[in-house]
């Protein structure tokens, strides 16, 4: 029976929403002890019934006007709210799903993968600051180089590769957190939390103070008040510390490069670096009553600020010289495109990895352009073969340069013009792209995003990988590779 009742008490305390009641108890205790009142004197004085209606109808008035103009009742609104609107930036968004495609340049592409975007390979493209900042911030990041990886580092080696790409994860850190600081809707933010959670600490510290006499238990007594409420950082430092590793980790998907995460020693590296040696005093620094009563007298003050003395600097590339490379040695990992067309079996997985990417029509429209140039520019050229020619940029137009076009790559508007033009044109006119620039221009655009997206990637591929371990696969991968590779070329 026990069992029974108990939750027969469960299922009428979830239907009357005792929740609920009790909440708004704890909010409004004065109004609820009123209003227990007059249900009081109702039952207990109902002859004097039309005497307490008048009661009655004051609250139900209170009521009804607390909730027309309530944005967050229950209720329908009978007034009409104005709605803040949150700020709308123009900035690209980092690892959308497959938007502004460094390929085919499509808002929603559904082909390529969302890594590809060039901005989520390099968020920092388009990404200016002012000289000065930019000097002040890379002498932070030198000095968190110099305190937390060098002592140890230098003992070990003096190459520098791995320093240049932990230069290059933090650039890519410090530009995804710039481009999400600039989407934060600070007022939201000021009216939704900072100021609930002001006022809540207050009244913690006012209860505080009327329970102890001494100041110096102030503190104590506060931590106290809170109870289970305190949060888990605020228990002690090595709880602070543990908390801001866990809030890295977490961090990591939308701060680190794609595929980054996967390198364990370097994820872990970088969490004690972020955790103790960034977010850490910059909470130390953010909590001093020095700084928060600064920052108080910055927001509250509103003189107008000091005319500037000096020019202002120039804008610069954001990082770009904390992120030079300051190892001189060639790698032996790293590998130019030249040297993949060289070498079969370097082609080959260099195409695998493309068609893994979604990009082998990349490499195709290169190889493509390189024969049409080798046949467009002999000196005497027949009607047959300009019109072999012709038919070939046609075939090239629709298949690069349609926006239907699966394999579309995106161009300058201007290049997609002129191609045009000479392809639905005469097919004599197909000689102009002898001294046009236009298909020129589009090789060249190509060639780059071969050569600084595509091949980087490769040489932190699997694939790449495999290559340099080939001999030490087992024999049937080794025959599923060799079928593979006479499928592809």
């Amino acid at each position: 029976m026990v069992p029974w009742v108990r939750t027969m008490g469960q299922k009428l305390k979830q239907r009357l929403r005792l929740d609920v009641g009790r909440e708004i108890c704890r909010q409004y205790p004065l109004f609820c002890f009123l209003l227990l009142c007059l249900s009081a004197a109702s039952l207990l004085l109902n002859r004097y019934i039309h005497i307490l209606m008048i009661f009655w109808s004051f609250v139900a008035g209170v009521v009804t006007f607390y909730c027309s103009l309530g944005p967050d009742s229950l209720l329908p609104n009978i007034f009409f709210t104005i709605k803040y609107k949150p700020k709308q930036l123009g900035l690209q968004e980092l690892f959308p799903q497959g938007h502004s495609c460094a390929v085919c340049g499509k808002v929603k592409c559904k082909r390529h993968r969302p890594s590809l975007l060039l901005e989520n390979y390099q968020p920092w493209l388009d990404l200016k600051i002012s000289s000065k900042v930019d000097a002040s911030l890379s002498e932070v990041l030198e000095l968190v180089l110099e305190n937390f990886v060098y002592p140890w580092y230098r003992d070990v080696t003096d190459d520098e590769s791995f320093v240049d790409e932990l230069r290059i994860t933090l650039r890519f850190f410090a530009s995804v957190l710039i481009r999400r600081i600039h989407k934060v809707d600070i007022p939201s933010i000021i009216t939704k939390k900072l100021l609930k959670a002001a006022m809540k600490h207050i009244e913690v510290i006012v209860k505080a103070r009327q329970k102890v006499k001494n100041t110096e238990f102030l503190q104590q007594a506060a931590l106290e008040e809170y109870g289970p409420e305190l949060h888990v950082a605020l228990r002690s430092r090595r709880d602070e510390l543990h908390y801001l590793r866990k809030l890295t980790e977490l961090l990591f998907p939308y701060i680190l490069p794609p595929k980054a995460t996967d390198c364990r020693s370097l994820t872990l590296l970088i969490r004690e670096i972020l955790s103790g040696s960034v977010f850490l005093p910059s909470l130390d620094f953010l909590a001093d009553p020095d700084t928060v009563n600064h920052l108080l007298i910055i927001f509250i003050d509103d003189s107008p600020p000091e005319k500037a003395t000096e020019p202002a600097s120039p804008l610069v590339p954001f990082l770009q010289k904390f992120a030079e490379p300051r190892n001189k040695k060639p790698s032996v990992l790293k590998l130019e495109l030249k040297q993949i067309r060289e070498q079969q079996d370097l082609l080959f997985r260099f195409m695998n990895f493309l068609k893994q990417e979604g990009a082998v029509h990349v490499l195709q429209f290169c190889l493509t352009v390189e024969e049409f140039n080798d046949r467009i520019l002999r000196p005497e050229l027949s009607n047959d073969e300009m019109l072999s020619l012709h038919e070939e940029l046609q075939k090239i137009y629709k298949t690069y340069c349609l926006d239907e076009s699966i394999d579309k790559i995106r161009f300058d508007p201007f290049i997609v013009e002129e191609i045009q033009r000479i392809a639905e044109g005469p097919y004599i006119d197909v000689v102009k792209l002898q001294t046009m620039r236009c298909l020129f221009e589009a090789y060249e655009h190509v060639l780059s995003l071969l050569e600084n997206v595509f091949t980087p990637m490769f040489c932190h591929s699997d694939e790449y990988f495999r290559q340099l371990l080939r001999g030490a696969e087992s024999p049937t991968r080794n025959s599923k590779l060799n079928r593979l590779k006479k499928v592809l070329l």
